[in-house]
């Protein structure tokens, strides 16, 4: 898994030329409420230095362009693998970079985050003002609305024991939006929300669409 590829009162840290950095954060993620459950566990294939990547990026729009991002896109991916298909898999989820010789597994998965971009819209609110000072006195003028979106292509294979592969899939996210505001002092925080929930979805369309292969192997899958 590799990565390929005036608002000055809204956003008061984003035009700064500054930088911030970001964490996997569990309360971004929804409860995994699964639909199955596999008696087998799952190998997802990450090498060290895939875990560690980190992200570093600005928007690709004016407003957040002098401002860097920092995003552990390997730790993010990482985290949210094991918390949707633990949940899936009954044997648990195991990390390596290339198969373990002495592992038992039914499937492997081997995850890849493509073309991450991120960007901020905004949009004059007419029916809320905001008071700003205009040629030295205050004035009630129109708010604006920032509202940040991510991009992202999870590329996946899924391989049996024997090395097949038995998944080959680009999951495109398209345009995400995330949560809108007024006024924050971490805009950068609403990017990574929308990035965690958004690969979580993601995560369980391929839990999804890994249940028809499942489906065939003898006393794998069991449901209600």
């Amino acid at each position: 898994m590799l990565l390929r590829g005036s608002t000055a009162l809204a956003l008061p840290l984003i035009l700064c030329g500054c930088a911030a950095e970001v964490t996997y954060e569990p309360e971004y993620l929804a409860p995994a409420i699964p639909k199955y459950l596999a008696e087998t566990s799952v190998l997802v294939l990450m090498d060290p230095e895939d875990i560690e990547y980190v992200y570093e990026g600005s928007a690709d729009s004016f407003i957040g362009r002098d401002f860097t991002l920092r995003m552990p896109i390997g730790a993010i991916t990482r985290e949210i693998a094991a918390d949707v298909f633990q949940s899936h898999f009954n044997y648990g989820v195991v990390f390596a970079g290339t198969p373990p010789p002495d592992l038992r597994y039914v499937v492997a998965i081997d995850p890849e985050i493509q073309n991450f971009s991120y960007r901020y819209e905004q949009r004059v609110e007419e029916d809320v003002v905001e008071i700003r000072t205009v040629d030295g006195e205050l004035a009630a003028v129109p708010a604006t609305v920032i509202t940040p979106t991510i991009q992202f292509e999870l590329a996946l294979r899924a391989y049996d024991a024997a090395g097949n592969i038995v998944l080959d899939k680009v999951y495109p996210s398209g345009t995400v939006a995330g949560e809108s505001y007024y006024v924050t002092s971490r805009p950068h925080e609403r990017v990574n929300a929308t990035f965690h929930a958004t690969l979580q979805s993601m995560m369980l369309r391929v839990a999804e669409d890994l249940r028809s292969f499942l489906a065939r192997q003898p006393n794998v899958l069991y449901t209600e």
